[in-house]
């Protein structure tokens, strides 16, 4: 009882601490975004390209930070979108419809682009960014304005999945049909890879660059085992992403535990027990 009533009690801090508050709200707006697109990631196997990602953000990070000082957000986070999107671009062209393995291809840019950001943030940006609050997230650096960014990236995640959905489905799961019957699949490639990246960027001081790709898996693989319908894998997406992203939050300032690695370790037990329980179901 004195566990559950001390974890009731750190409920309230989320709303005597502004910067708890802040940080509930960005996961929410994370999770929901996550829990979206995570099933076309999952379905069109594209794991490891969510790594590739969110690692050669270090490189965007680190030349957003030797032009600006950290608490300059929004100069750093739009030097490392922009930085970051001119980087996937080549990531979108070089796998986009190639006879060379497409793994091969992302296992390249993942270490060449996270390893030249280690050195320039080393050799010129290490006075002026935590790198560990960049590598697995810290809700302590979370500000207003990174709220209105996420709003904005919620705003343009749901009519860019939604209003073109089943177009999203058939590139995802037949995409040589999708070619025949006449829908610019290359166009499909290129914005999956964009808004894949926006989130990714955004989502840095929630999760980190090197945890995100867990909330990006975790959701899809639960609706795509759970679900009975294409639509259903979206919503139960989406609602396990919600549900169990806050609940590693709380968890994370309940024990005064990082933020990312928690939402990271709930997610996968989360889904572990989950489909266990699918299994033993079943059997019975």
């Amino acid at each position: 009882m004195n566990l559950i009533s001390s974890f009731l009690l750190s409920m309230g801090d989320f709303l005597e601490y502004d910067f708890l508050f802040f940080a509930l709200v960005g996961t929410l707006i994370l999770s929901i975004t996550c829990g979206l697109i995570s099933p076309l990631i999952v379905a069109r196997k594209f794991a490891f390209m969510g790594s590739a990602v969110s690692h050669s953000t270090l490189f965007g990070l680190s030349m957003g930070l030797i032009f600006f000082p950290w608490e300059n957000t929004f100069a750093v986070f739009t030097t490392t979108l922009i930085i970051t999107l001119l980087l996937v671009t080549f990531l979108a062209q070089a796998t986009y419809r190639q006879k060379l393995p497409t793994d091969g291809l992302i296992g390249i840019f993942f270490t060449a682009s996270m390893g030249a950001g280690i050195l320039l943030f080393h050799l010129f940006a290490r006075q002026r960014g935590n790198l560990m609050g960049i590598l697995f997230g810290d809700i302590l650096l979370l500000r207003v304005e990174d709220l209105w960014f996420s709003f904005f990236l919620l705003a343009l995640f749901i009519p860019a999945i939604l209003i073109p959905f089943k177009k999203w489905i058939y590139t995802s799961y037949d995409e040589e049909g999708a070619i025949i019957s006449g829908l610019n699949v290359k166009l499909f490639h290129y914005s999956f890879y964009f808004l894949v990246t926006i989130l990714i960027v955004s989502s840095i001081k929630i999760a980190g660059t090197v945890l995100i790709n867990t909330l990006l898996l975790v959701p899809g693989v639960f609706g795509l085992k759970m679900a009975k319908t294409i639509p259903q894998t979206f919503v139960y997406s989406v609602l396990f992403s919600v549900i169990f992203s806050c609940l590693g939050l709380l968890l994370a300032n309940w024990q005064g535990l990082p933020s990312g690695a928690t939402l990271s370790v709930i997610q996968f037990l989360a889904l572990s027990l989950l489909l266990l329980l699918g299994k033993f179901k079943k059997k019975s």
